[in-house]
């Protein structure tokens, strides 16, 4: 890799938002860069992936912005950024690739240990700033109640979907019961 990680770190501290980048992308890269020296994967892989999996979200292109496949954007985007600073073919490949699968839950599906990693540890952020989740939800307009509904079917699809790595729940699953038990007790004065 030619690029360092600091000129990624650069590239997408200027590309997100302020709020974006503190409470989720750098989350998300502590998370992956946990999971991954804990599961001896590739960290440069793992971490320059972490920045830019929503490289695509940060542009925010109509075309994919509408249909939410943000991750199909971030693929070319991170692939553009990457050979741009001169890095080899094959790690753009698996960066691109962690980015393009981390969804988890959009085609296509992660497959390699870094891809897994970086879906997981993106799941793993919502669980560490789910205030800022929870806010960002309630600013969309929706009602307080129906926030609160979103935020669980978003936490319990981030645990039971995303969260496919034994190791991620292991970290995750006192933040997860907290969460889960904060929207047990305000469900029983909104229903």
């Amino acid at each position: 890799m030619t690029g360092n990680i600091e000129q990624i770190r650069k590239i997408a501290e200027e590309r997100y938002c302020r709020a974006d980048f503190k409470y989720h992308i750098l989350p998300v890269v502590k998370n992956a860069l946990l999971l991954a020296e804990k599961l001896e994967a590739d960290l440069k892989v793992v971490e320059t992936a972490a920045y830019l999996h929503d490289i695509g979200r940060a542009s925010e292109r109509e075309e994919y912005k509408a249909s939410n496949d943000h991750h199909l954007l971030g693929a070319k985007e991170a692939r553009k950024i990457l050979e741009d600073l001169g890095c080899g073919k094959e790690f753009v490949e698996k960066v691109s690739y962690c980015v393009l699968t981390h969804r988890g839950r959009k085609e296509p599906e992660p497959e390699s240990l870094e891809e897994k990693i970086v879906a997981c540890a993106d799941a793993m952020a919502h669980f560490d700033c789910f205030l800022d989740v929870f806010s960002f939800f309630l600013r969309s307009g929706d009602s307080f109640e129906s926030t609160v509904e979103k935020m669980e079917a978003k936490m319990d699809r981030n645990w039971n979907k995303k969260l496919t790595l034994p190791e991620a729940k292991e970290i995750a699953r006192p933040k997860y019961e907290a969460i889960r038990l904060l929207i047990e007790s305000m469900k029983e004065y909104i229903e």
